[in-house]
């Protein structure tokens, strides 16, 4: 890895806990949001905070090279489209993508559906 390559990681890492922390505060008392680091991509987890519940499921993914949000296709991988490519709605590495997914977005992770 180079270093740029690594300062672009670390940069897209806080960008993932950044938004992690934006869901939660506009869901403020329903979901909590945080990230769990992983190899290539950051698992974006929503656990309820409903009814004392602690039940855990994937909201998203970021892509550590890119910054680039991927909806979850399950608990360990993102979602590929038929070509192979991964199915990215926004880039959170953008200021103009960062704004547009945290006004778009829902609890659920219905707004990372191709439209």
């Amino acid at each position: 890895m180079t270093t740029a390559t690594v300062k672009t990681a670390i940069k897209n890492i806080a960008i993932a806990v950044n938004f992690a922390h934006d869901l939660s505060e506009k869901f403020t008392g329903e979901q909590i949001f945080y990230v769990e680091k992983g190899r290539r991509f950051d698992r974006i987890v929503v656990e309820s905070a409903l009814y004392g519940s602690n039940n855990r499921s994937v909201h998203a993914f970021v892509e550590r090279a890119t910054g680039d949000l991927i909806k979850a296709a399950s608990w360990k991988a993102p979602q590929k489209n038929a070509d192979g490519t991964f199915a990215v709605r926004y880039n959170l590495a953008t200021e103009e993508g960062y704004k547009d997914a945290l006004e778009a977005s829902n609890w659920s992770g219905g707004y990372l559906y191709a439209r």
